[in-house]
């Protein structure tokens, strides 16, 4: 695997810029729109997630499976082919028979999934081919346990952070954004919730001018604060400015405001779309068929 992100396929082949991103999704867009996008976003992340925890596989072949997804073709047998060749990916193979019988478990009240080991290995090649036979993926998990390490982050606040970059694969931050920036965002949010300006196990701080998720005018204040701290001489202390250790991070905060943005949205949306469909999953699966069936007319 390459030593670093920048040198590896991902960093040089899959990180896009928006205006990219919006670019393939054109003709996407020209059936559906971009909530209704989401919507099939969150749907089958939660079905990859099923299937993922059915086969036994670690978080990471999950998020290997998510990043590989695309459309254009048949969904199901897409996302049975992503779980069967990210396990590869990331040295954990199945037998593609254990991959068909589990998928075909998690989607009996989903509409089933007809396929069998023969379709599902031709689509592995197509998926390859796709992928331009790129197979190196990084994920933010690595990055946030460095980071936390760091802080001297609660478990409690480690675990949020875990899920929120779990729920990131819900979206296209992948694609997008770093993956350190991604896990410095998700550490980020769990902390900012609970306000105020310093973290560690002795806080005791009224000072809440950090309170919140921060928006764009708070960056002048992390680095700020940056000049402002006082010197520990080099000493790592309990207790330490959050404004100063994000700002010492060397990333673009502009990119951590925005991933964090991106996840409050997908938290309205997910919040909403569960709320409508409460204790109706066929409703649910009958919504996001009919988005499917406008999708794949072309």
């Amino acid at each position: 695997m390459a030593a670093n992100f920048w040198a590896s396929s991902h960093g040089k082949q899959w990180l896009l810029s928006r205006q990219q991103l919006l670019e393939s999704r054109k003709e996407d867009l020209k059936y559906i729109n971009t909530l209704e996008m989401m919507k099939v976003n969150i749907w089958f992340a939660k079905l990859m997630t099923e299937l993922g925890n059915s086969l036994g596989v670690r978080q990471v072949i999950i998020a290997t499976a998510l990043t590989n997804s695309y459309r254009g073709t048949e969904p199901y047998l897409v996302a049975a082919t992503c779980m069967y060749l990210a396990c590869k990916i990331e040295e954990s193979p199945h037998h593609i028979k254990s991959v068909i019988a589990e998928m075909k478990h998690v989607t009996q009240d989903k509409g089933g999934f007809q396929y069998e080991n023969h379709k599902v290995a031709e689509m592995e090649f197509y998926l390859l081919e796709e992928l331009n036979f790129n197979m190196i993926v990084f994920h933010p998990y690595r990055a946030l346990t460095t980071l936390a390490q760091d802080l001297g982050t609660k478990n409690e606040d480690v675990q949020r952070a875990w899920f929120i970059v779990n729920d990131t694969y819900k979206t296209d931050m992948c694609l997008l954004y770093p993956p350190y920036v991604i896990a410095a965002a998700a550490l980020y949010l769990p902390i900012a919730l609970k306000g105020g300006g310093q973290y560690g196990d002795n806080s005791t701080s009224n000072d809440h001018s950090a309170q919140g998720v921060v928006t764009r005018g708070a960056k002048k204040g992390a680095t700020s604060a940056v000049t402002n701290d006082a010197n520990n001489n080099g000493e790592t202390t309990k207790v330490k400015d959050i404004r100063q250790w994000f700002a010492l991070l060397n990333v673009d905060l502009d990119q951590i405001i925005d991933i964090v943005q991106e996840i409050i949205s997908l938290y309205e949306v997910w919040d909403e779309y569960n709320k409508k469909n409460q204790e109706k999953h066929q409703e649910k699966h009958q919504e996001i068929h009919g988005i499917l069936q406008r999708l794949l007319k072309k």
